[in-house]
This record gives C-alpha cells, structure tokens and sequence, in this order.
C-alpha cells in the first residue's frame, strides 16, 4: 500500500511540476522560418591568410504567425561545415493572425577560413555551400 501512495505522489508531482513549467513560460520556442540566406566576405586580407577575411551570414527569417517575438541563434561549426539554428519567441495562448513576417539578421561567422577551400553553412536544414 505504500509503494502505491509514493507511486501515485511522484506522478501527480511530476504532472504538477509540468503544468507549472508550462503556465510560468508565457513564450515556446520554435525553429524560424528561413526566406533566404546569403554568405560575403568583408575586411581585407592584410597579410595573408593568417590576416584573412571575415565572413557573415545574413539570414532572413521570420515567424509562423504574428505573435513572434525576434529571434535568436547558436552558432556550432564541424570541419568544414556551419550549423546555424535559428529561433524565434511565439506567445503561448494568445491570438494570432497568420501573415509570416520576416526579418533580416547579420551573423558572424569568423575569420578561420582557408583560401579557395569549400564549406556548407546549414541553416535549420537549408544548406548553403561557399568557396573562402
């Protein structure tokens, strides 16, 4: 009989716990809808490749409704590919029209590049490949 109280108390606990979770968090986090991204270099080569270019993805992206918030994004590389994640804020609970609105971001990717070789930067799913 006290197996089945402490069963019944850690699963109406847990439950409890995420109900709360889900009241206290007025936004839920979605993958951003991807328009269009576009890789350039700027800066100059100074001295070589140890001085090299700095390259920046500029991603257009928007939400799946009206109610999103501006988004953010991590930045991972692997070798010779960029994972970009893209996320937006969308209010929980609120109503929302359906029009997709976009907007455009500029992200960094770095100066480690080596000339003339090719990379992929992936951009929640969207693959772009780039020679530095």
């Amino acid at each position: 009989m006290k197996k089945k109280i402490v069963v019944v108390l850690v699963v109406v606990a847990v439950i409890a716990g995420v109900v709360a979770g889900a009241v206290a968090q007025p936004y839920r986090i979605l993958p951003a809808k991807i328009k269009d991204v576009d890789i350039w270099a700027g800066g100059s080569s100074r001295g070589g490749p140890s001085e090299s270019k700095r390259y920046y993805l500029l991603v257009v992206a928007g939400g799946h409704n009206t109610c999103w918030k501006p988004w953010r994004y991590n930045v991972t590389r692997l070798g010779n590919t960029i994972f970009v994640e893209v996320l937006t804020l969308h209010h929980r609970g609120e109503p929302c029209g359906m029009a997709l609105t976009y907007e455009e971001k500029t992200i960094s990717l770095g100066r480690c590049f080596i000339p003339d070789m090719k990379y992929w930067v992936v951009v929640n799913g969207m693959v772009e490949p780039f020679i530095a």
